[in-house]
């Protein structure tokens, strides 16, 4: 079956903390961010932020919660509108684990049409917003993926496509923008927006780098579907399995401790995540032969089926006040 819409979702991370950057960010927590809701992400910007400006971020995670263990393939994200308060919002991508002392990678944004443009055309004007910040910050960067489009990232009427940068310059009011290929279509400076795209070959929960240590015990992970990790309930996480007898073990990973339920060799296992229900990782009986060894191990690595992401909200010094503000992420991808 196909991933289905209400099967991503967009998480918190654990740790929050405007003070602290070292203490803000970090892993995956599974509670929900719901669209639409007030401070789901953000607080409120008080007066004395408004007035003398001021950077805040959050991490959030695109979480695949999808009982199916496939991919969500050809990831796009980029923002689909802009804010309509006097700040505005980037977002770069993050690591399962990264803390806002530890951002790396570079921003994305989006921005209006400066001019019209007609079908054919190889050159746009992007106006983005406090176009003075962007030029610092070069959220559209050559060879990124432009999305432009006057129509909603739902779909409706109107016209999408996707074209890559080959050149660009930022000035004062606006960036001059090179692409690579000429515009299908044209578009009116009303409804259009131009948004740099952060695009993700495919996103599934995964494991890695598995290491046996025993003389004569065998773990066949090679075979597809010995293990696996499962969309729902994986997290970034280093497990151990450490032999007790020749066919049972117990299992601990370096951030949640021994798990609870110990595993055998004659039997699938699949630990239980608590904060979903759901399991880890699944062992298979057939990943299992040979003769293991009291304190045999078996070590591996699991990654959630999740896209972290850093919001950056900027409020100008002098910005004015406005109840209902947001920022919109979307997230475009393919699924068999």
């Amino acid at each position: 079956m196909p991933i289905l819409d209400n099967e991503i979702v967009w998480r918190p991370a654990t740790l929050m903390s405007d003070v602290i950057p070292a203490q803000n960010g970090g892993r995956m927590a599974f509670s929900q961010l719901v669209s639409g809701v007030k401070n789901n992400l953000f607080p409120d910007v008080s007066q004395s932020e408004r007035l003398a400006g001021a950077v805040k971020w959050r991490k959030a995670f695109v979480h695949i919660n999808s009982a199916q263990d496939v991919a969500l393939l050809n990831t796009r994200l980029f923002l689909d509108a802009l804010t309509p308060a006097g700040d505005f919002v980037v977002f770069q991508p993050g690591t399962q684990t990264d803390t806002e002392d530890q951002i790396a990678n570079r921003p994305y944004g989006i921005g209006t049409l400066y001019a019209p443009v007609v079908g054919g055309s190889a050159q746009i004007q992007v106006a983005c917003e406090h176009n003075g910040q962007y030029t610092s910050l070069q959220p559209i960067r050559v060879g990124d993926l432009l999305r432009i489009s006057d129509r909603p990232s739902t779909g409706g009427a109107g016209n999408e496509e996707w074209v890559s940068v080959a050149a660009i310059t930022y000035g004062p009011d606006f960036a001059t923008v090179d692409l690579s290929t000429a515009l299908s279509n044209g578009y009116a400076t009303a409804n259009t927006l131009v948004s740099s795209v952060y695009a993700i070959p495919s996103v599934v929960a995964a494991w890695s780098g598995v290491a046996v240590t025993s003389m004569g015990g065998i773990f066949d992970s090679a075979t597809i579907g010995n293990l696996v990790a499962h969309n729902k309930g994986a997290i970034e996480e280093n497990w151990t399995l450490t032999f007790n007898s020749t066919n049972t073990y117990t299992v601990s990973g370096n951030t949640v401790g021994m798990l609870p339920s110990a595993g055998s060799t004659s039997a699938d296992y699949a630990p239980t995540n608590p904060a979903t229900g759901t399991p880890y990782f699944t062992i298979k009986a057939l990943c299992w032969s040979g003769t293991f060894q009291q304190n045999d191990t078996v070590t591996f690595a699991t990654q959630p089926a999740a896209i972290p992401v850093w919001y950056r909200r900027q409020v100008p010094a002098g910005t004015f006040s406005l109840a209902n503000d947001y920022a919109s992420l979307a997230i475009h991808g393919e699924s068999a």
